[in-house]
């Protein structure tokens, strides 16, 4: 029985799919970025210091979202153009007083879940089929050392069954999502089917 389930990237899919699935939609840190697996790993292991730093934001992918060159995760959400669809320079510069006050808040609530008595399950949804078993291992390291005594497991989804999933070691599982051409949002009946025999208690009930 977990009593929060907080996702690790990759994209939007995974945010979409668990809050839909647990109907719990309170944010959490990598909700709704577009981020590496070693993002996820070193923004971490840096207790978030390192996100978003002034002089190091830029407009990417012609304008259609900001890149934190620091830690290479790209924000498609949280920058608004001034005019047109493409993100400048300055509307980066404008806005990003705001954008690092509501992810240092963000930062404030993973600590404050993962230094209380709640059990969480952190999904990193694999899009790409691009990490390891040892890759996973060292993620729950980083989070265990992060947070003594924290109480949580790894729940490791991927295209395709991963070939070293005997070397996960405990707390880490895997399961399985299909890719759905055109559906950002991803295959709801094969996530479904993974969080099956999840439980979760009350989202209300963890502050």
């Amino acid at each position: 029985m977990y009593d929060r389930c907080v996702g690790l990237g990759y994209h939007c899919e995974s945010t979409h799919q668990i809050r839909r699935i647990t109907g719990d939609d309170r944010a959490h840190f990598f909700d709704w970025l577009d981020l590496e697996f070693e993002s996820v790993v070193e923004t971490i292991a840096g207790d978030f210091t390192g996100v978003l730093r002034p002089g190091m934001v830029e407009p990417f992918s012609d304008g259609h979202c900001a890149l934190d060159r620091g830690t290479d995760i790209r924000f498609f959400h949280d920058f608004r153009p001034s005019s047109g669809r493409a993100l400048s320079q300055s509307d980066i510069d404008s806005q990003l007083t705001a954008v690092r006050a509501k992810f240092a808040a963000l930062a404030d609530r993973w600590r404050g879940l993962a230094d209380s008595p709640a059990r969480v399950l952190y999904v990193h949804h694999d899009a790409f089929d691009e990490v390891t078993a040892a890759d996973l291992r060292r993620l729950r390291l980083v989070i265990a050392t992060a947070h003594p005594g924290h109480r949580f497991d790894l729940l490791w989804l991927r295209r395709t069954p991963p070939v070293d999933a005997e070397a996960l070691g405990p707390g880490i599982t895997w399961g399985t999502v299909a890719e759905v051409p055109g559906r950002w949002q991803g295959d709801d009946a094969a996530w479904d089917a993974v969080f099956q025999d999840i439980r979760f208690v009350s989202a209300g009930r963890v502050p």
